[in-house]
C-alpha cells in the first residue's frame, strides 16, 4: 500500500505510535496498569529517535541551521550528562519534569508564530506527551518520587526584539534533549535495566511486613 508516495515512512510513523501505546499503559482509554521497566526502556529509545527527529525538523524549519548555531556544548544543567547512579530510570525523573517545562514554553511560542495545524506544532506535542509519558511511567516504577509540580502560569508576552532569541533557546533546548536522551538510551541498553529491577525487588522486600 502506498500513502503519498512514501509507504516506509507512514508503516514507521504507524508502528512507532503503537510501541508507545504499548510502552504507556492507559493510553487511549485502555485500564490503567503498572508499567514494567522493559515497557519504559523501549519508550526511552523511541523518545531518543523522536527527539532527534524533532531537532533536526525544527533547525530548518526555523531557518537556524545556518553554522550550527544550535548545536551547543553548553547544555542546560539538567540535561547534562551523562545520567549517573545505580538505576538510569529513577534518574530521568527530574531532567523529564524540567523537559515537561521547557516543551510547554517551546509550544506556547510556537503557537503565537504558526497557524493551526503547523507540522512544528504537531511533532512538539506528541514530544511532550511522550515526556508526560515517561512521567507516568517512572511514577509508577518508582512511588516514592515527587508528585510533578503543577503547570506554570504563562509568561508575559514577548517583545518582537526576542523572537528571534526564543526561537534560539528552543533550538538548543531541543538539541541537548536529543543528545541527553540518547545518552540515556544508551546507557539502559548496556546496564540500566537489571539494576532497576534489583533496586525494585529490593524496595518491595523492605515494605513487605514480617510475618509472626
Amino acid at each position: 500500500m502506498r500513502c503519498h508516495g512514501r509507504p516506509w515512512a507512514v508503516l514507521a510513523a504507524v508502528t512507532k505510535g503503537l510501541l508507545i501505546l504499548w510502552a504507556v499503559p492507559g493510553q487511549e482509554g485502555r485500564p490503567l496498569k503498572a508499567p514494567t521497566v522493559q515497557q519504559t526502556q523501549a519508550l526511552v529509545k523511541l523518545m531518543a529517535e523522536d527527539a532527534q527527529e524533532l531537532f533536526t525538523f525544527y533547525e530548518k524549519d526555523q531557518h537556524l541551521a545556518i553554522h550550527n548555531i544550535c548545536r551547543t556544548n553548553e547544555p542546560p544543567h539538567w540535561l547534562q550528562g551523562p545520567v549517573k547512579g545505580p538505576c538510569v530510570l529513577q534518574r530521568l525523573w527530574q531532567p523529564m519534569v524540567r523537559m515537561d517545562q521547557a516543551l510547554q514554553d517551546i509550544i506556547r511560542h510556537q503557537r503565537d508564530l504558526s497557524p493551526p495545524g503547523a507540522e512544528i506544532l504537531r511533532r512538539l506535542n506528541n514530544t511532550h506527551r511522550n515526556v508526560r509519558g515517561l512521567l507516568n511511567n517512572l511514577a509508577g516504577l518508582f512511588p516514592a518520587l515527587s508528585p510533578r509540580p503543577s503547570h506554570r502560569p504563562p509568561p508575559s508576552p514577548a517583545g518582537p526584539t526576542s523572537i528571534f532569541k526564543q526561537k534560539l533557546q528552543g533550538c538548543r533546548i531541543l538539541w541537548s534533549y536529543a543528545r541527553f536522551m540518547a545518552r540515556s538510551s544508551a546507557q539502559l541498553e548496556a546496564r540500566g535495566g537489571r539494576r532497576c529491577r534489583e533496586r525494585r525487588r529490593s524496595q518491595r522486600g523492605s515494605r513487605t511486613p514480617a510475618r509472626p
